[in-house]
């Protein structure tokens, strides 16, 4: 039998059954449109990711001071200067050095040391922007309020600050020497945050600190032909000769290799995620095999004509397995379809737009056929092993 032979008797056996092929589709449909959903979400993300950092220099090197006592508190030691900044340019191998900027996947935010009496602390603040916030104890700042050095506190930091969360509210810490109420303290996050995190302070807050706080980190530009190993040993070694007093080293970190190892942890979270969704394919799966044995119980007569006319047992099992692939085919299209759909739905509500990507497109494809394939081929096995006798008679 002949593929269009076979693609003929494929879809005229599914306007028979129209509604048992739909009902049994719909496991492929759910399955496929989830996966292709999670995918879609996984491939925006990752692009946003790549986007935020797509000006970024491949020689851009991030050079930050490490002090001895890891509780040292920031505020009191000077790791960079402004003459820093001159100083290196002059060193060979070195395009440019630049205040380094915390930003990250489009996030903006700061760092600042807080200090409570003896206790001190590095907090990552974000900017309060009127969102709605996980408040445990106090409360979220208000709108009127935003002229006013108030903060929401982290809950891990306010229990190194003030050990008991709770009585951290209606205190004042000190933010980079500006002292700060604490207003509220959020609920402690279970889950990974891609919002920022950390505590709130207002606008106006984050633009003082900024403005006011010492070079925390910088920037090291390399020239592409310059040996870029040698020229950060040279930039550490007269960073260290420039600030002798201060006990600790710098250290280099690649913002190339954060955004990978983020990339990796995306893969990672989505493949997994999509996974786990992908279990209704396995439902949706054996409902494809259960309607195919149907079919093959209905069909036992004309089963047994063909092989009684010569129909050979090959062209039996290759009709009943090209049908069980159209069914799940046609089934992770539409499924292919609606997760399209869906991740665009999705995207309404999320700070980036999911993308699908031709690999996806085409492993659903591949997905969808192998499904069909693994749990019609028994059906297909069994009916064409039919002995052509019986079938008739039956």
């Amino acid at each position: 039998m002949s593929i269009i032979d076979l693609l003929k008797t494929s879809v005229y056996s599914m306007k028979s059954h129209k509604l048992r092929v739909f009902l049994t589709m719909i496991g492929i449909i759910i399955g496929i449109s989830s996966v292709v959903t999670i995918l879609s979400i996984g491939n925006g993300l990752k692009a946003e990711v790549n986007k935020s950092v797509e000006d970024t220099n491949s020689n851009k090197i991030n050079v930050y001071f490490q002090p001895e006592n890891m509780g040292a508190d920031m505020t009191l030691m000077e790791p960079f200067e402004e003459a820093d900044i001159y100083s290196l340019q002059k060193i060979e191998g070195v395009q440019k050095i630049e205040k380094s900027k915390n930003a990250f996947a489009g996030f903006s935010f700061s760092t600042a040391q807080a200090n409570y009496f003896d206790k001190n602390v590095m907090l990552v603040l974000s900017e309060y922007k009127n969102q709605k916030l996980n408040v445990e104890y106090g409360r979220s700042i208000k709108p009127e309020e935003k002229s006013r050095k108030l903060i929401v506190l982290d809950k891990a930091n306010a229990k190194q600050l003030f050990d008991t969360p709770e009585n951290a509210v209606g205190r004042g810490i000190t933010l980079n020497g500006v002292t700060h109420e604490v207003v509220g303290v959020l609920k402690e996050e279970t889950g990974f945050s891609l919002t920022g995190g950390g505590s709130y302070v207002s606008k106006e807050s984050l633009e003082d600190m900024s403005a006011d706080t010492a070079i925390s980190s910088i920037d090291v530009y390399v020239k592409p032909d310059a040996d870029r190993e040698k020229v950060l040993t040279e930039v550490k070694k007269e960073l260290a000769l420039s600030h002798p007093n201060l006990k600790g080293k710098y250290e280099t970190q690649d913002p190339q290799a954060i955004t990978k190892a983020f990339e990796k942890i995306i893969g990672g979270l989505t493949t997994f995620v999509a996974l786990v969704t992908g279990i209704s394919l396995f439902v949706g799966g054996i409902g494809v095999m259960n309607i195919m044995y149907v079919s093959v119980s209905e069909r036992k007569r004309e089963i047994g004509i063909r092989r009684a006319i010569g129909g050979k047992p090959r062209s039996i099992l290759l009709q009943f397995l090209f049908e069980a692939i159209m069914v799940t085919g046609t089934g992770g299209l539409i499924g292919i379809l609606c997760g399209y759909l869906f991740g665009k739905l999705a995207g309404l509500f999320m700070p980036f737009k999911p993308v699908l990507t031709v690999g996806s497109f085409a492993g659903a494809t591949i997905t969808s056929v192998i499904v069909g394939i693994v749990f019609g081929i028994i059906p297909a096995y069994n009916a064409s092993r039919l002995d052509p006798i019986k079938a008739i008679y039956k």
